[in-house]
């Protein structure tokens, strides 16, 4: 089981992660649904 300090540096890549993904196009203008179709689809990507 990950520490603390773990798990935060995770979550921290996550989102950097997922900041790149929304840099790639930054005139669009993503729905809540299509964030967290985003953000499945990386966790899954993850557990892949």
């Amino acid at each position: 089981m990950p520490t603390e300090n773990e798990r935060k540096d995770i979550q921290k890549a996550m989102a950097y992660d997922l900041l790149r993904i929304f840099e790639q196009t930054p005139d669009k203008v993503y729905t809540p649904k299509e964030i967290k179709d985003l953000i499945d689809a990386y966790i899954t990507g993850l557990n892949q």
